[in-house]
């Protein structure tokens, strides 16, 4: 991973694990009512509404929603009477707004119905007054089949979900990578143009990565995955101390700050995000390099080369992002100019890019003591199956350069892999320099052979010479 795409990817990797704790609820028991508020807000919000979630301050009988002013309950059940009964306690409507009307009841769209008539009845009975059901009951933008299968592992609801989650979390990381490639390029004294295009091709491919990621990671939270690591995250929380895991906490986060056990709690989940999205995306960016190894292009020793390096790239990016995002946070928060919002960012991809790229250049270093990269070893036979044919074919200092400059245009990397591939290096090797040399060697000036009498009198004076 190149050092401009760990700050995109660590963005990534800290929203994917965001979104993880944020949803990992949908796996409780009752999974699909949470899944039924997040998913109808995610339409208000792509139909550009004004639409917050607000059932999280767990206030009492309290909206789950709040859209363009409104306060809504969503209430998803298998029936609509039973959508209708949760919203009463001793024949007692729950849901008030605090100006005395009554909030909306946001049912299954296929519900809608017999929730309307079940309320009927009800205020029929006098249990609700001055107002009508239909005033009341909203239809929901999905059905109970599908706010289940959104809280559901593999289905196309639960995938949908987290592929159109996922875009704001792809857009971030792909613009930080983005604007990071053009200002390298620039600073390299490319031309605007090139380094647009690399902008692009960067930003496009670590947002690719990132999107991708976010689905796999979301999917994976809906199963035991997150049961397996609570005792592994507690711990480590528990040793990290409160007073740390406040700062990370109250850093990486917006609304009011929180403290204690609920700051533990807080950081526990974002470590577990953090764990199984750091392994999703150096699956993800690895993919290229086991289909490799499958194909027999690269050795096993090479892949456990290149994805350690790669995971410590990701782990240390997405290391340095949290502390740096704590901290810029918190530098941002005592200067108005900047705020805790902008210093947040700014430190997470100071703090990405110092450390992801010093943990992956240690990582480098260190498996090199052990582990050649296979390249190299295809370097070294390119090397003497030239040197062989350099001297068969009697090549001068400049045109052995020529020849070598030529090599090195060829798309290096590919060839490399498919010389490793093959079954006779030497033989792959001399396949492609000798065309490389014979090109080369029809550039040389023709010989014209001196006849038979000017050799004879070339050799007479010479030896004439050597007489006297």
């Amino acid at each position: 991973m190149k050092k401009r795409e760990i700050s995109g990817a660590a963005a990534g990797v800290v929203g994917s694990s965001e979104n993880y704790a944020d949803n990992v609820i949908l796996g409780a028991s009752r999974g699909h009512g949470f899944a039924a508020e997040k998913a109808n807000h995610l339409n208000d919000v792509l139909s550009g509404k004004n639409a917050q979630i607000v059932g999280g301050n767990n206030a009492k009988n309290g909206a789950d929603r709040l859209v363009d002013g409104v306060h809504i309950q969503t209430k998803y059940c298998a029936s609509g009477s039973k959508c209708v009964s949760e919203c009463f306690e001793n024949s007692q409507f729950r849901y008030w707004n605090t100006d005395g009307t009554p909030m909306q009841i946001e049912v299954p769209s296929d519900k809608y119905d017999s929730a309307v008539q079940a309320l009927e009845n009800r205020i029929r009975k006098g249990q609700i007054k001055g107002i009508s059901a239909k005033e009341i009951v909203k239809k929901g933008a999905f059905t109970y089949e599908q706010a289940r299968n959104i809280a559901r592992f593999g289905t196309i609801e639960s995938l949908t979900y987290d592929a159109v989650n996922g875009i704001k979390l792809a857009g971030t990381a792909m613009g930080i990578s983005g604007v990071i490639s053009y200002a390298v390029a620039i600073w390299n004294a490319d031309d605007c143009h090139v380094a647009l295009e690399q902008a692009c091709y960067t930003g496009l491919k670590v947002g690719g990565i990132a999107w991708v990621s976010s689905i796999l990671t979301a999917q994976l939270g809906r199963t035991g995955v997150e049961q397996s690591l609570i005792g592994t995250t507690d711990w480590v929380v528990q040793k990290m101390g409160a007073t740390t895991a406040a700062w990370l906490a109250n850093g990486l986060r917006s609304g009011s700050n929180i403290y204690g056990a609920a700051a533990l709690n807080n950081v526990s989940k974002l470590l577990r995000g953090n764990l199984v999205t750091g392994v999703i995306t150096t699956v993800v960016l690895s993919s290229a390099d086991f289909g490799r190894l499958f194909n027999g292009k690269v050795s096993g020793a090479q892949v456990f080369k290149n994805v350690t390096t790669t995971a410590s790239a990701v782990a240390g990016g997405t290391g340095g992002w949290l502390a740096g995002a704590a901290g810029g946070a918190t530098v941002g928060s005592v200067i108005p100019l900047i705020g805790t919002a902008a210093g947040s960012i700014i430190g997470g991809i100071l703090g990405s890019l110092a450390a992801g790229s010093a943990a992956s250049a240690t990582a480098s270093a260190v498996l090199d003591e052990f582990i050649e990269d296979d390249a190299k070893e295809m370097l070294r036979i390119v090397e003497n199956v030239f040197t062989n044919l350099a001297t068969d074919y009697l090549l001068n200092e400049d045109e052995a350069k020529a020849v070598l400059d030529r090599f090195r245009e060829q798309e290096l990397s590919d060839t490399l892999r498919n010389m490793y591939a093959s079954q006779n290096r030497n033989e792959y090797a001399k396949d492609i320099l000798i065309p490389l040399i014979e090109d080369k060697a029809k550039s040389r000036k023709i010989i014209q052979v001196p006849s038979s009498e000017e050799v004879m009198k070339k050799t007479g004076s010479i030896i004439d010479g050597l007489a006297a």
